[in-house]
């Protein structure tokens, strides 16, 4: 609409993680089966199937919202075209000695049996012991507890006191760690402690990464299960001893615990340790953070595993640079909180650990070479680490074999690996790939970089900052020019939206209506799928019952995209409350209403005139305001700030056009004083139904192709409103009138306050307001305006009257006040202002009294002239 050419590709991300652990929860709960008893290939085949099914419902979404997508250039994360611009990125990135395959700690989710990134983390805050139910346990797990446990020291009658909260990995413990300034305990370094479960003596070493504020100040040193203890064993030449498998069981170093769930030997192993006299004691009201798994809920571990990692920092200074430099900005600043963030996580990158233990993504295209051919294809640390060092990064198998026989000979053979990329790996080169990378396309040359990035705020380090990097070293240049950020979409109480909260509102259900029955039948639909557990069904059966008692009401997509872009997006969080739609959908009802009265009250035969010698003070307030309107919402729309161009509309048009405008030509049209009123009408609509448009289209097209068929001027014939020029300010700048505004909202007031003293007051006994002004330039422009009041304040008895010591006038006033226990007129002084005041005439003294009430109630004082 504004003569730019604008390219929005919509897509579907194959989003790993979260859509193996979907389906592998909804096949257990409907079939009893997990997906190694169907095998690899046939799982895959089913996720496709649902993948397909969940497609057509986002994309109908999406076209019922109103979204104006190119879907013809729709695409898949994994489909043909992306799945080989991934490959062809792995390749690349290989060859320029960025990938690398280590060992290394990562996050373990026991219920996927993968590793998951950090943004699939939930930091689960414990404020003491709390009950757990985790996956694969029966009944629910004790977690939140200090447990401190006594090591004797070698050669002495003392002991070393240590505190953690995972006891269970004590058969991995290789040291105990104190800070080397620690007074406490700087007599014991150098020093050893006998470890009662290994039965072996352990060294006490210093690091300065303790904290001594923490327990006791020593800890034991657990490098296979704990980051920090990971990095102290490095530092310290440590053994690394995994005593938690894959599966969350106990490891063959765990002695009889072998195979025994890892908080089932917790429980067991503390009863022992109290028998073997170790135990001190057991806290039950320290604070911690539990990491868990956002897919399953399951409490992560930290796995020494072999994966593939990419070298990020050399890309982390380029990304770092770009904000730095001004190149890519991001909105909100929030007084620089989320360019601190982006700077402190760059100056800190890790290498990113890009593989996964999953099977629905893109296979890594890295194959072993394989010396012999005594193992068969199966995920084996014999097959992918003992029997070969050697890895072949290719863009096919072909290529693989053909570079493995000139290397090492024709009797090698090649297993590709089983694990699949992070799905960030592939969501990075969206901007691009869509574009046609890796050719050299027209749209590359076109569209790319792309204008906006907008998305969540809680993403921006784990996806946005990803792109950058990736983007910066396979095209050269940034992805975009600018990051917008909107906050998290929580609930009219202020609470995140999820589904373990059960308050997650599908889009239809706004948009179509949908009673409290349906809501509670679509809710156990997805706990018979095996989407909600049943605690998650029974927290959204109460919230639908606090909250949808009597159903949600049809608000029309209109009436949500106004919801929405009402709220600032900018803030950390959004609240969205369903009431917000149906206020909307009120409004929109209001703007269907005016229109109607526009079209009423002009004709095909109207030809369009701005000539100002027409217009009145009401016709070029309204113009004024108009213009004023059209500024601000396009300076809201330039900052992002939709909010504000909501308010400005409502404003505008609510309250301005309808409320006051419409109501005072409506003297004017009867008095056939209305020379101008059927153009500023017109003029006024059409301007508002353009300048609508991008935040209610079905209205706003419906409304205007109807107009323009009656030829009401201005009016365009066109097949939608995206075929017309978007409202700018430069247009409306000579209807301008900054003193009539001024002199409006003066006698806006007025208004308003007559309406307030006159609340509930019934105009069948034709009361009488005469408005007093000591004002003469004031006295004037009411007197000019006078149908303005009558009509807004639908008092239709009402005069305007210079304040002055007039005879006639004060026994006018007089005889009133007199006669107020006599023929029941009954009369009632407001000063509205110094200058101005109400003479209020009604024939019934208990209408007098409810006018007083109001009075009381709008000055909060008690007192009545």
């Amino acid at each position: 609409m504004k003569g730019h050419p604008v390219l929005w590709i919509p897509g579907l991300d194959h989003a790993g993680i979260a859509t193996q652990a979907i389906v592998e929860r909804t096949l257990q709960h409907t079939k009893n089966i997990k997906r190694q008893d169907m095998g690899r290939e046939k799982f895959i085949q089913l996720i496709w199937q649902w993948k397909t099914e969940k497609a057509t419902i986002i994309k109908e979404q999406l076209k019922a919202l109103g979204a104006t997508l190119d879907w013809d250039r729709e695409y898949f994360t994994i489909d043909e075209t992306h799945s080989a611009a991934v490959t062809e990125t792995f390749v690349r990135l290989n060859e320029r000695n960025l990938l690398y395959r280590a060992r290394d700690l990562v996050n373990w989710s026991p219920a996927l049996r993968s590793t998951i990134s950090d943004i699939e983390v939930e930091n689960f805050e414990l404020n003491g012991k709390t009950q757990l139910q985790l996956p694969g346990y029966d009944s629910k797990i004790i977690v939140g507890q200090l447990v401190k446990l006594a090591y004797p020291i070698r050669d002495s009658k003392e002991e070393l006191v240590v505190a953690t909260t995972r006891p269970e990995t004590i058969f991995g413990d290789v040291a105990i760690a104190v800070h080397p300034n620690d007074d406490r305990y700087a007599k014991y370094i150098g020093q050893h402690v006998f470890h009662p479960i290994r039965e072996i003596y352990i060294p006490i070493i210093p690091d300065s990464s303790v904290k001594r504020d923490f327990g006791t100040g020593a800890v034991k040193i657990t490098p296979a299960h704990d980051r920090l203890d990971y990095n102290i064993a490095r530092r310290h030449g440590l053994p690394v001893i995994s005593v938690i498998d894959e599966e969350g069981n106990m490891t063959n170093a765990c002695k009889e615990f072998k195979g025994v769930p890892r908080f089932i030997t917790r429980m067991r192993l503390m009863n022992q340790l109290t028998v073997q006299g170790m135990l001190r004691s057991v806290e039950d009201n320290h604070r911690m953070i539990l990491p868990l798994c956002s897919r399953t809920h399951d409490v992560i571990e930290y796995l020494p595993k072999d994966q593939w990692f990419l070298r990020c920092t050399t890309m982390a200074k380029r990304a770092y640079e770009a904000v730095a430099s001004g190149e890519l900005k991001i909105d909100p600043s929030d007084d620089g909180i989320h360019e601190q963030m982006w700077y402190k996580w760059f100056e800190n990158a890790r290498d990113w650990c890009v593989s996964r233990q999953l099977w629905w993504g893109h296979r890594i295209p890295a194959y072993c070479v394989i010396h012999n051919d005594s193992k068969d294809d199966n995920r084996s640390n014999d097959v992918f680490n003992n029997n070969s060092t050697s890895w072949i990064v290719a863009r096919s198998e072909e290529a693989a074999l053909s570079h493995a026989r000139e290397k090492y000979g024709d009797t090698v053979k090649l297993h590709q690996d089983l694990d699949v990329l992070d799905t960030w790996f592939s969501s990075t080169i969206v901007p691009f790939v869509t574009l046609g990378w890796p050719k050299n396309t027209k749209d590359m040359t076109r569209h790319y970089p792309l204008t906006l990035m907008e998305t969540g705020h809680d993403i921006l380090l784990f996806w946005v900052a990803r792109m950058v990097m990736l983007s910066l070293e396979l095209t050269q240049r940034l992805p975009f020019k600018e990051v917008l950020l909107h906050g998290v979409l929580c609930d009219g109480n202020g609470k995140k939206m999820s589904k373990s909260s059960g308050n997650v509102i599908s889009p239809e259900n706004i948009i179509n209506g949908c009673s409290f029955e349906e809501l509670n039948k679509q809710a156990r639909h997805s706990h018979a799928a095996g989407i909600l557990n049943a605690e998650e069904l029974q927290r959204t059966l109460r919230v639908n019952k606090k909250s949808y008692s009597a159903g949600i009401p049809d608000c029309g997509a209109d009436a949500l995209r106004l919801s929405l872009c009402a709220r600032n997006i900018k803030n950390h969080t959004i609240s969205f409350d369903v009431d917000d739609c149906r206020t909307n959908k009120y409004f929109c009802n209001k703007i269907w209403q005016a229109s109607k009265y526009v079209l009423l009250m002009t004709n095909e035969n109207l030809q369009e005139n701005e000539n100002k010698e027409n217009l009145n003070d009401l016709d070029r307030w309204i113009l004024s305001r108009l213009s004023r309107m059209v500024g601000i919402v396009n300076d809201a729309f330039a900052e992002r700030n939709f909010h504000k161009a909501i308010a400005a509309i409502r404003q505008f048009l609510y309250y301005e056009f309808c409320d006051f405008y419409v109501e005072g030509t409506k003297f004017g049209f009867k008095s056939g004083n209305s020379a101008g009123h059927s153009n500023t009408l017109a003029k006024c609509l059409e301007v508002s139904l353009r300048i609508l448009s991008p935040i209610t289209p079905y209205l706003t097209d419906d409304l205007y192709l109807r107009l323009a068929k009656k030829k009401l001027p201005g009016f365009l014939s066109v097949n939608s409103l995206l075929e017309t020029s978007y409202p700018m300010p430069n247009e409306f700048e000579h209807l301008k009138d900054i003193d009539l505004e001024e002199r409006m909202h003066e006698l806006i007031h007025v208004i308003n306050s007559i309406r307030s003293c006159m609340a509930n007051v019934s105009k069948k006994s034709n009361p009488e307001v005469n408005i007093l002004v000591g004002n003469a330039h004031d006295y004037n422009f009411y007197q000019e305006n006078v149908n303005l009041i009558k009509g807004v304040s639908r008092i239709w008895n009402v005069s305007i009257h210079p304040m002055t010591n007039n005879d006639n006038f004060n026994k006018t006033i007089a005889m009133k006040n007199n006669n107020s226990n006599g023929d029941g007129i009954s009369t009632i002084e407001y000063r509205h202002t110094n200058d101005c005041s109400f003479l209020i005439t009604v024939m019934d003294t208990s209408m007098l009294e409810q006018i007083k009430k109001n009075i009381i109630k709008k000055n909060k004082s008690g007192k009545v002239d």
